[in-house]
């Protein structure tokens, strides 16, 4: 009987690990479509390379997209994904990038974690630990805790965030904030609404 034991005990370790291995590729499914915004048909893609311990991410974020959220994303006219871009220098931003990951795979609204992230980025990015900081936002935004919490301590979307880096690499930019329309030429710097209204109009009628 032994053998049978254990060969039975190998098949339920098996099948506990395959479902383990559906639930994370479920998550990082969801991570992964949590940080597009608008319609997926709309003409004109931005891809928007962040970081969000950067102060000028976070002017961006505050200052200038809500605008553009409402003229352009909510309208039906462009597609916004936030690809993350942490860099070297600042100590918080992968961290930060992963919590926004993770709440965006675990039930909440990835773009309200983005908003509190970039609001109250003066609260948590100089702390030596903003774990406690970037859990309560997850919660605020909507984030199952149990899931969230798992997917931070095991670094679950840390592949996610590799992939982002290598995007980021690609297009050769190296600061942030950057965006690129339809995969044309990277645009670097925060610009103005009134600039974006002509490079958003620009591409739209080029489409």
């Amino acid at each position: 009987m032994r053998p049978l034991l254990c060969t039975l005990c190998l098949l339920l370790l098996a099948t506990g690990a395959g479902v383990a291995q559906d639930r994370n590729v479920a998550l990082l499914e969801r991570a992964g479509m949590s940080r597009a915004r608008g319609q997926k048909s709309a003409a004109v893609t931005v891809m928007e390379i962040s970081d969000f311990q950067c102060p000028f991410c976070g002017r961006f974020a505050r200052d200038v997209y809500p605008r553009i959220d409402s003229a352009y994303v909510q309208t039906g006219k462009v597609q916004w994904v936030f690809v993350n871009m942490p860099l070297p220098n600042h100590a918080n931003a992968w961290l930060a990038a992963e919590a926004a990951l993770c709440a965006g795979g675990s039930g909440a609204d990835f773009w309200a974690m983005h908003d509190l992230l970039f609001h109250e980025q003066n609260e948590w990015s100089g702390l030596a630990d903003p774990s406690a900081n970037l859990r309560r936002y997850a919660q605020q935004a909507g984030a199952t805790l149990a899931s969230y919490d798992a997917c931070v301590a095991g670094d679950r979307t840390a592949t996610l965030v590799l992939r982002d880096l290598l995007y980021a690499a690609s297009t050769r930019i190296s600061g942030t904030p950057a965006f690129v329309i339809n995969q044309d030429q990277p645009i670097v710097g925060v610009k103005d609404f009134d600039e974006w209204k002509r490079l958003l109009d620009a591409a739209l009628a080029a489409k």
